[in-house]
């Protein structure tokens, strides 16, 4: 991983808290200290959980700690924001539109906004909540967009941003790869780089789609 240039890594975990722990343990000691970790428990702790595992992780110098508990649990997101110092990171699927994000920010709920082009209404929505981010000094970090032409678009939002940090894909990489004639590619340094032709700048690769064609509905 380190080798091939990642310059950090966000584990999904087996959602058990004390196999999180261990897990989590055992990566960070794989990599070395320096390395960025992050853990997305994705929505599976209740409150007592995510405080044990939020604190295991904060002593393990991770970078964040992402949706540990249900998307709509406002409530106890606030109470473990107050018990923790490792940033938390919800609002990913957060329920409503552009004004979901309001009660989130006004109770200090979270500590970065997120989302992508796919759940959170395209380019323009997107950078809207980026800009509300923004003006109350947090990072609006974009989530993986679900497909290849979608990551395209959330490159070139990034690109926009001033409080994005990192640009996220799926590993192995081939994972994200599919359709298009010219994929994005990290270089040796670790970054991304957008296309520069018109639009998106990306190309549909319709060879590859008619080779995989299954039928025709008209």
């Amino acid at each position: 991983m380190k080798s091939e240039g990642w310059t950090a890594y966000k584990i999904h975990p087996p959602t058990d808290p004390e196999l999180d722990i261990e897990c989590c343990t055992q990566i960070r000691e794989a990599v070395g200290p320096d390395h960025t970790l992050m853990l997305d428990s994705t929505w599976s702790y209740d409150y007592p959980q995510s405080v044990r595992v939020g604190r295991a992780i904060q002593e393990l110098n991770y970078y964040w700690y992402e949706d540990p508990l249900a998307d709509d649990d406002l409530y106890n997101y606030t109470k473990l924001k107050q018990q923790l110092h490792i940033p938390l990171m919800a609002t990913e699927y957060s329920p409503g539109g552009f004004t979901a994000y309001a009660p989130w920010l006004t109770s200090q709920a979270t500590d970065y906004l997120r989302g992508d082009v796919a759940v959170k209404g395209g380019i323009t929505s997107l950078m809207k909540t980026a800009h509300l981010a923004e003006a109350f000094h947090m990072n609006y970090e974009v989530h993986h967009g679900g497909n290849s032409l979608n990551n395209v678009a959330n490159m070139h939002a990034i690109m926009a941003m001033k409080n994005c940090e990192f640009f996220e894909v799926l590993l192995p990489s081939g994972a994200q790869k599919y359709g298009l004639e010219t994929d994005i590619d990290i270089d040796s340094d670790g970054n991304v780089h957008a296309f520069n032709k018109p639009g998106l700048g990306a190309e549909i690769d319709f060879d590859l789609i008619a080779s995989n064609k299954i039928a025709i509905v008209s």
